[in-house]
C-alpha cells in the first residue's frame, strides 16, 4: 500500500473514533439545511489542492451536492530510464462534480444530513503537466519538452457515513464509491530532436500515469497511438474525507 493510501486510512479511522465521542442521544436534532465542504482527500495525493464542497437538502432525507475545485498534477521524479526531468513549465487541473444522496431512514437516528447515505455521483478531474527533459539515450543528450493532458470522467455509486456535531460542524466520510471512469490522455513532445518521439512518449507517460491507481493495469501495456493519445474505459473508485460547516435557518425537530 502506499504512503498516501496508509495516510487516508490513518485519518479515516482517526475520524470516525473521535467524532462519535460528540454523538447526542437527544431525539431533538438542529436542522440546517446548507452545508460547505472542505475536502482534505486531494490534499494528500495532489499539490496545491483546494476542493469545496456544498450539499443542500432538497427533501426529507434526500441531499444534492455539488464540487468545484484546483489541483496540480503530482510531482514526478522518474520519467525513464533514459529521460531526465528538468524545469517544469506549467502545472494545473480543476475538479467539478455533482451527487445525489439519500440517507436511509431505517439506519439513522438523525435526519439528514447525519448519518448513512447511498446515492449516485458524477466527477471530471483534468489535469495539464508540462515540463523540460533531456533524453539521454541516443550518442549525444537532446533536450526536448512535453505537453501533457489528462481527463477523468466518473460515474458511479457511493456509500458513507456523515457525522454532525455541535449542530455547526460535519465530518463526511465516503468509504465505498465505485465507477466506472473514463480515462483520456493526450501527450505531446516539442522541440529540436532526432529520437524517435513516439518511443519516448510512451516512456514519459508511464512514469505519469503510474499516479491514478489502477490505470496501469487497465492499459495492459497499450502504447499512445501514433498522435499520442490513449482513451480507455475501466472501473475507478472514490474515497473521500471531508470537514463541513453548517448555515441556514435553524428549526428544532
Amino acid at each position: 500500500m502506499s504512503r498516501p493510501m496508509k495516510t487516508i486510512f490513518f485519518y479515516l479511522i482517526l475520524m470516525v473514533i473521535i467524532p462519535s465521542a460528540f454523538a447526542q442521544d437527544s431525539l431533538q436534532t438542529a436542522y440546517r439545511k446548507n452545508t460547505i465542504k472542505l475536502d482534505l482527500t486531494h490534499n494528500l495525493i495532489y499539490r496545491n489542492a483546494v476542493n469545496l464542497s456544498w450539499e443542500g437538502i432538497t427533501k426529507q432525507n434526500q441531499t444534492l451536492g455539488f464540487t468545484v475545485g484546483y489541483q496540480e498534477f503530482p510531482q514526478i521524479f522518474n520519467l525513464g530510464e533514459n529521460i531526465e526531468g528538468k524545469r517544469e513549465n506549467d502545472s494545473g487541473g480543476y475538479k467539478f462534480g455533482t451527487e445525489y444522496r439519500f440517507y436511509l431512514k431505517k439506519e439513522n437516528k438523525f435526519s439528514a444530513p447525519r448519518g448513512v447515505y447511498i446515492g449516485p455521483y458524477f466527477t471530471s478531474l483534468g489535469f495539464k503537466t508540462s515540463r523540460d527533459i533531456t533524453y539521454t539515450g541516443g550518442e549525444t543528450p537532446e533536450d526536448a519538452s512535453y505537453n501533457a493532458k489528462f481527463r477523468l470522467y466518473s460515474l458511479g455509486l457511493q456509500l458513507g457515513y456523515q457525522f454532525v456535531f455541535n449542530d455547526r460542524w460535519s465530518l463526511d466520510l465516503v468509504l465505498v464509491g465505485p465507477s466506472l471512469t473514463r480515462y483520456n490522455a493526450n501527450m505531446r513532445l516539442e522541440g529540436d530532436f532526432e529520437f524517435d518521439p513516439e518511443d519516448v512518449q510512451d516512456e514519459i507517460l508511464q512514469g505519469l500515469i503510474d499516479k491514478f491507481p489502477g490505470l496501469d493495469d487497465l492499459l495492459d501495456d497499450k502504447e499512445l497511438d501514433s498522435s499520442g493519445k490513449i482513451d480507455v474505459l475501466g472501473i475507478g473508485y472514490r474515497y473521500q474525507f471531508l470537514i463541513g460547516y453548517r448555515f441556514g435557518k435553524k428549526f428544532k425537530k
